[in-house]
């Protein structure tokens, strides 16, 4: 069965139940927690439901919203005055009534009660053993994933593990962070033991799992813990590798590369609607993003462009050969010699003042298409993490263990894909090393939703956003590490508090 099946509106109703159902009244026809859970179907129907809060377009954090919100309030992209809700997190001017954050917020809980209750129901099933471990090891890496974005993102949230309808259980105090992020490794774990080494196309896998177990020990500073689960990933039984096209990351047609560790999809299914929920008949599984970012003279909207911070970033080491980084090539489109945009030379295409900017080319179809436009949907899958991930963060692993030279042959993978780079030849110190490690970060995940996280883990935050631009800066203040707990919550919840920070 395909992964985006479009559900039945009496499933999503059955699933799709919140804190904010206040009144149930019981249809004859539709399916209920009776009917339903009964066989494999069913089972694979709710685990498919896990996938789309991923990536509505609206709040979804691999989707359209969701991806500007991660890489909107970093150094390396510039939003203009479009989208009031994406535009106030970029000038740091959101407050708890964004309706994005709220959206991104309440799409995490959705799918993690979804999970909780396939977790639940498949107890009582009478299925065999290999199914239930199947869904259960799917379910917790589900569930894991989803709680360690929301830690990642609002920091002490409420810790929902029961699908309990009981009106009374709804009011809940927030955990702390580090609890969350506990509970996130906890079912990270239980996944990866019965989850199998290959899967279906946009499903998880064992080694999926451990590289996100691996990021979250990262991100938690536990660096012996996270070399342990990322080092295997870099051996058989498994296969990943870097592939030698940087570009073949975010196309269309390279998509379960040897690379891609876990993808959301975007497949031409369903119905038309691209503004819809992702969840009903009239749904389209197609994305924005590309659209989003195109320049005006394609059709695109042009929603934000590199900042000249970044392009000094991509300018600063030539490849090889003389020319320039081969990331910068194939990630951002400008004014260069042989530069091609949307099949035509960039000169060609872009008006007088285009022509003076940056566009972003990842994860657009300019190799493919003449223009990017609404009428013509975009099916680029998002790759949620690369193996590249797992080098620089096996790197970082060394660097903060104290063994800085370990980490440069992970680093030299990165800076030789494809024989771009020549490997590192700076100092053999922990300092430098470290800050060869973040150049390539931000040249390798630009426009990936990583830089704003990245930077606030390292302490670099302030610093890089007020060379970025001091104006923009003046806005900042610490609070805006995360993002608020959304005012609605916090009226309908009477146990729940807002951060201090945002208080």
């Amino acid at each position: 069965m395909r992964l985006y099946t479009i559900l039945t509106s009496s499933l999503i109703a059955l699933l799709f139940m919140s804190c904010e159902n206040k009144l149930d009244l019981t249809n004859p026809n539709s399916v209920t927690s009776e009917t339903f859970w009964k066989t494999e179907t069913d089972f694979k129907l709710a685990i498919a439901s896990c996938y789309t809060p991923l990536k509505n377009w609206n709040g979804g954090y691999y989707g359209t919203r969701g991806l500007m919100t991660r890489i909107s309030r970093a150094d390396d992209i510039e939003f203009r005055n479009d989208i009031n809700e994406i535009y106030a997190m970029h000038r740091f001017t959101n407050d708890s009534y964004n309706a994005v954050a709220q959206n991104i917020f309440y799409q995490f809980y959705n799918a993690i009660y979804r999970a909780n209750s396939i977790l639940t129901e498949l107890d009582n099933a009478n299925l065999s053993d290999d199914f239930k471990n199947m869904v259960r090891g799917e379910a917790l890496f589900i569930r894991g994933m989803y709680f360690f974005q929301l830690a990642k993102e609002f920091g002490d949230v409420p810790l929902r593990l029961s699908p309990s309808q009981d009106p009374t259980t709804f009011p809940l105090a927030k955990s702390s962070q580090a609890d969350v992020y506990a509970q996130a490794a906890k079912d990270f774990i239980a996944a990866a033991d019965i989850l199998p080494l290959t899967n279906d196309k946009g499903k998880p896998t064992k080694g999926t799992s451990y590289a996100y177990l691996g990021k979250l020990y990262v991100y938690t500073e536990q660096w012996q813990e996270a070399k342990k689960v990322l080092e295997p990933l870099t051996k058989a039984p498994y296969t990943y590798r870097l592939v030698d096209d940087y570009a073949w990351n975010f196309d269309e047609l390279h998509e379960h590369n040897s690379e891609s560790i876990f993808e959301i999809l975007y497949e031409p299914v369903g119905g038309t609607n691209q503004w819809d929920n992702g969840e009903t008949a009239n749904s389209a599984q197609s994305t924005t993003i590309a659209v989003e970012y195109a320049a005006g003279s394609v059709g695109g909207w042009f929603e934000a462009q590199p900042t000249k911070k970044m392009m000094n970033i991509f300018w600063k080491e030539k490849a090889a050969n003389g020319d320039f980084d081969y990331r910068a090539k194939t990630s951002v489109a400008w004014d260069y010699p042989g530069c091609m945009y949307y099949q035509r030379p960039i000169q060609q295409v872009l008006n007088a003042t285009e022509i003076k900017q940056y566009w972003i080319l990842k994860s657009q179809n300019s190799a493919t298409r003449t223009e990017e436009v609404e009428s013509l949907p975009s099916y680029i899958n998002e790759r949620a993490m690369r193996f590249a991930d797992v080098l620089l963060l096996l790197a970082e692993c060394e660097l903060e263990s104290g063994t800085a030279s370990d980490a440069i042959p992970y680093i030299d993978q990165i800076r030789t894909r494809g024989g771009n780079l020549l490997p590192y030849a700076g100092p053999n110190t922990a300092i430098a090393i470290k800050n060869e490690l973040m150049h390539q970060r931000a040249i390798e995940f630009f426009k990936e939703g990583e830089r704003f996280y990245d930077l606030r883990r390292w302490g670099l935050l302030e610093t890089e956003l007020k060379n970025q631009d001091p104006i923009r800066f003046a806005n900042f203040n610490k609070r805006h590490y995360y993002l608020p707990i959304p005012a609605k919550e916090i009226q309908t919840n009477p146990l729940i508090t807002q951060n201090n920070d945002w208080k």
